[in-house]
């Protein structure tokens, strides 16, 4: 094996799987995929994500309960993930627009990121979301790609979940919607 190609060959796996994991590179991704309803969450995996607590990357434990009253966002991403970080400025909006009824749990599934990756993103971000990572909870939705979003209600039973972006504009309508229609409900 010639070992002078390696990086390169590093180069195209990774290229690869960014292209095929999170979709297009740019803001507006057609492959948003709503699961209201129909979501292909089997039981297990609906319990997994009602129970679930995570650890922020200061080593603090932060459980979903202690969000009871919200609509939560769980938000799969990683700092390489291009449509990721184009929803992130529209999901710290709809937290300012809503901060009684709506928070953001940016969890990093630390795939190829590694905490530090993670830490250095955020000390160069102002975003007013939670962080945290969950990779066993990843795990166990069997998620394929990312951003992946798992919506929440404010009695902390699983709504839906959805892979793939629509662009800021309708991605803040949908959520919006979502975080109205639950508000009602509860």
């Amino acid at each position: 094996m010639n070992y002078k190609n390696i990086p390169l060959l590093s180069v195209i796996v990774i290229s690869l799987f960014v292209l095929f994991a999170c979709g297009e590179s740019g803001e507006k991704s057609n492959d948003a995929r709503p699961i209201s309803g129909s979501s292909s969450l089997n039981e297990e995996q609906r319990t997994a994500i009602e129970n679930a607590v995570f650890e922020d990357f200061d080593g603090n434990t932060i459980a979903l309960s202690d969000f009871r009253g919200k609509t939560v966002l769980i938000d799969f991403w990683e700092t390489w993930c291009a449509p990721c970080l184009a929803s992130m400025p529209t999901l710290d909006r709809l937290m300012q627009d809503f901060p009684d009824d709506f928070v953001v749990l940016a969890t990093s599934p630390l795939w190829t990121d590694t905490k530090e990756d993670v830490r250095r993103f955020m000390s160069q971000h102002d975003y007013t979301f939670y962080y945290v990572h969950a990779n066993e909870l990843a795990t166990k939705l069997a998620i394929r790609g990312i951003p992946y979003k798992v919506y929440v209600a404010p009695d902390g039973t699983f709504y839906k979940d959805e892979a793939g972006s629509r662009g800021a504009d309708q991605d803040y309508r949908s959520i919006s919607q979502v975080i109205e229609k639950l508000r009602e409900s509860s």
